[in-house]
């Protein structure tokens, strides 16, 4: 059945990746930006109310990954946001691939141009670009790299600001970023009515410095000060994925 699925639902110049924790599925190209480690981890940082009903949207999100990683964790609907039609196609059908089809809903949307709903959501997470644009330059090269990497069509006030519109009163922001922007993080996240609640630096090795942060914002929570998490370190000095990491990948 399973070999029938991905002859039907898997195109050429295509692979299937797993999640050996959570077995799952995820389609992925080459001609596309692949999902990171960072994805991986903002998913694992991700905490989700013990209720059974509650309201969550993923902004930027891909191929779909970090709303198919949440599904082991929770019955609650999903909802994943992404601009890029190929990645919302292939986001699909993952979804169908691993049958999730009435727990989570891709939407091949910008955004910039999401309404606010009612009720408003409980929690939104974010992967989104990381590095700024000088637009005095030409980029005229709109590949789905260059979008995924660079804020080409969204910056980071933007979709801070869509996140403040979108939340609840106490709602909870996640997301993943790089530590050099964490100042511009912070300011923009104060100037949107968010109060940081929870901060987690990842390094790739133990002698190295950081190179994401993982954030939790708290939308008009109050200032009460910030929570730093030890850190994750990904690999050991001779590459292997440390033990925290393995248990991630492998459960």
């Amino acid at each position: 059945m399973l070999n029938e699925s991905l002859v039907q639902l898997v195109h050429a110049n295509e692979r299937v990746d797993s999640f050996i924790r959570e077995n799952i599925k995820i389609i992925q190209s080459p001609d596309y930006f692949a999902y990171s480690v960072d994805a991986v981890l903002l998913a694992e940082f991700i905490k989700l109310p013990e209720r059974r009903s509650f309201r969550y949207i993923d902004f930027c999100s891909g191929n779909g990954v970090v709303p198919l990683l949440l599904s082991h964790r929770t019955k609650a609907p999903l909802l994943g946001v992404e601009l890029q039609p190929e990645l919302v196609d292939m986001a699909r059908r993952s979804i169908q691939l691993n049958g999730l089809e009435n727990q989570i809903e891709m939407l091949e949307a910008d955004v910039n141009d999401l309404l606010k709903p009612r009720p408003l959501f409980d929690i939104i997470s974010c992967n989104p670009p990381y590095f700024p644009v000088d637009r005095s330059k030409d980029h005229h090269r709109l590949t789905s790299h260059a979008m995924a990497r660079h804020e080409l069509t969204l910056t980071l006030d933007q979709w801070i600001y869509k996140a403040s519109v979108l939340l609840r009163e106490k709602g909870r922001l996640f997301l993943v970023h790089r530590p050099d922007r964490l100042d511009d993080i912070t300011e923009t996240l104060l100037r949107h009515q968010f109060s940081l609640h929870r901060i987690r630096f990842v390094h790739p090795k133990a002698s190295q410095k950081a190179n994401a942060v993982l954030i939790e914002a708290i939308y008009r929570g109050g200032r009460q000060g910030v929570n730093i998490d030890p850190p994750i370190v990904v690999h050991t000095e001779d590459n292997q994925y440390t033990e925290e990491m393995q248990a991630i990948y492998f459960g």
